[in-house]
């Protein structure tokens, strides 16, 4: 069984969303539909993200394993090699979504209410990410 195979027989509603990439219910926090997108590279790496923020460290802890089930046996690296690029869709649903976290900030705001701790560093953390999709864009 591959390393992504028994990572995946450890998620929950797992899906296929494209070659070589599932989305599935992120064990690290209470979840009722898919916010764990899962990829595996062609050199053989597995790279989770989950959308509602959870570290990947919390993520893989979780369903018991650690950050080094993520990486191939024997991994193979290129001099020169760049790290893998997102595709233009999957950089403009992250986007999407990190403004829906922003825009849902904002209305609370709006509303009179306040952010906690927790809210703001969510809304940081979409800031970030944002910033951080910009500027891969203009390499």
């Amino acid at each position: 069984m591959s390393k992504t195979d028994q990572l995946l027989s450890k998620l929950d509603k797992v899906k296929p969303n494209g070659k070589n990439k599932w989305l599935a219910c992120c064990p690290a926090h209470p979840d009722k539909s898919p916010s764990l997108a899962v990829k595996e590279t062609e050199d053989g790496k597995i790279l989770i993200h989950c959308f509602s923020g959870c570290h990947v460290i919390d993520v893989v802890g979780a369903i018991g394993l650690e950050l080094s089930d993520l990486m191939p046996d024997d991994p193979t690296y290129k001099k020169g090699s760049k790290p893998p690029a997102f595709n233009r869709y999957e950089m403009f649903d992250r986007i999407a979504y990190e403004a829906i976290i922003l825009s849902i900030a904002i209305r609370q705001l709006l509303s009179g209410k306040t952010l906690d701790a927790k809210d703001q560093e969510r809304v940081v953390l979409a800031e970030n990410t944002i910033n951080d999709i910009a500027r891969e864009c203009r390499r």
